[in-house]
């Protein structure tokens, strides 16, 4: 099993009231969000979640944060956005309630750091979620009986997308000089991993760099990057390291005499210094990435 991809976003008014949704299947508040579909951008997902559950047309504006789930192998992306039309549902068919709530006074909710995250001055890091075993079990009940309630309904449920969804590091200097960089198929290319969904997949690419690279790296999130033609998606980390020998096939490059593709040119490009407080930045395209690129660790005789 792949990694499965989810969305949630958190809508707030200009009074500075957040939109929650109750959910109709566990009976809780939660942010307005569900499953990405096949084709379609995880900012897209976002906007038409909270319509299908709200009413509610939404601007979304920017990613806050990364979330996952290891129970489901879900990967859940936190966007931010406010209402640009419809009206507020008191219930729909995915939904028993809908309604705006001041951030103070907030129900109990699955996923409260979601909002915490929102509402912070500081940059939240990626989390690895989970429950109790106990409120596992009954969470995964629940989603069984909404399974079957569902089936006899004729309305089964979808199987999740397929995603190929990798993760690339942006590794600099301490200095911001050089970056690390692998051998390609069309030149130098910056590390990445394909995501397998058995772990959260900053932890994936850590560990990476770490065993074959002999690189402690502190990743931040930093970047998106996704070509929705082809259900190809790849998070973009950056850090910094103290420049040292690096073990084959990674090198040191130089950015401006190194022939990076376009895309890891524009990763490396949106890595400013000040990269660990900027936004979270997206870029959208139709070009991928050959398979060549990524890198395996066999390629390297490890």
């Amino acid at each position: 099993m792949s990694l499965r991809l989810g969305v949630a976003c958190a809508v707030m008014d200009d009074e500075g009231r957040i939109l929650l949704s109750q959910r109709e299947d566990l009976n809780v508040w939660n942010l307005p969000g569900g499953r990405v579909d096949s084709g379609e951008s995880l900012a897209g997902a976002a906007a038409r979640e909270v319509r299908e559950e709200t009413g509610i047309i939404a601007q979304v504006e920017r990613p806050i944060n990364l979330y996952f789930w290891p129970d489901f192998q879900r990967l859940n992306v936190l966007y931010a956005g406010w209402p640009l039309g419809g009206e507020v549902q008191a219930r729909t068919s995915e939904a028993r309630n809908n309604q705006y709530f001041q951030v103070h006074a907030l129900p109990r909710m699955i996923n409260g750091q979601y909002v915490d995250a929102v509402l912070s001055e500081q940059r939240p890091l990626p989390e690895v979620s989970g429950l109790s075993r106990a409120e596992m079990r009954r969470l995964k009940r629940r989603l069984g009986v909404r399974w079957v309630r569902n089936l006899l309904r004729g309305q089964p449920e979808p199987r999740y997308a397929a995603f190929d969804v990798r993760v690339v590091a942006v590794i600099w200097d301490e200095r911001y000089r050089r970056v690390v960089t692998l051998e390609g198929k069309r030149g130098r290319v910056l590390p990445r991993v394909r995501c397998s969904g058995l772990r959260a997949p900053w932890v994936e690419l850590t560990e990476r760099v770490r065993q074959h690279y002999r690189a402690q790296a502190d990743f931040q999130w930093v970047g998106l990057w996704q070509d929705t033609a082809s259900n190809l998606v790849e998070f973009v980390f950056a850090a910094t390291v103290p420049e040292k020998a690096l073990p084959l096939p990674a090198e040191w490059s130089t950015v401006l005499n190194t022939p990076l593709g376009d895309r890891d040119m524009d990763y490396v490009e949106q890595v400013k210094p000040g990269f660990r407080q900027d936004g979270i930045w997206t870029i959208n395209h139709a070009d991928f990435m050959d398979d060549a690129d990524i890198f395996i660790p066999r390629d390297a005789g490890v």
